[in-house]
């Protein structure tokens, strides 16, 4: 199983230009049956990214498509994973968004992650499905 970061979900339902192709392959293996998990923070994080962008951006048609992904598993945030990220974040210099999406990572065991955040390459969670990290 792999942890999928926000950054996959924008990219997949924000089309973009750059990184979207890499993106609709790494949710096109979870519609295939590739088992993958990202947090219930997610969703959220993903409204306020592309509802900022001012595109085309429907909140239920963001729901919808992700409850499509029948091989996902949307994690609940428990508060140890806060108290776990407050330590993250300063252990390998994250954001508390990263750091919180570590902390689910690592509760549930995995050790790679749909990402192209550079930021991840200094934790225990090995970026992949992307051909260049930003950052």
């Amino acid at each position: 199983m792999r942890y999928v970061d926000v950054n996959v979900f924008v990219y997949w339902l924000g089309d973009d230009a750059i990184f979207g192709e890499e993106a609709t392959a790494i949710v096109k293996g979870i519609e295939r049956g590739e088992r993958a998990a990202t947090s219930t923070i997610t969703p959220w994080l993903i409204h306020v990214v592309l509802q900022g962008l001012g595109r085309n951006y429907d909140e239920q048609k963001m729901v919808e498509r992700l409850e499509e992904l029948d091989f996902l598993k949307m994690e609940p945030l428990v508060w140890e994973d806060y108290r776990t990220a407050l330590k993250y974040r300063h252990q390998y210099r994250l954001d508390l968004e990263d750091a919180l999406h570590l902390a689910v990572s690592q509760r549930l065991g995995i050790r790679e992650m749909y990402t192209n955040d550079g930021d991840f390459s200094r934790t225990p969670a090995k970026p992949v499905g992307f051909k260049r990290l930003t950052r």
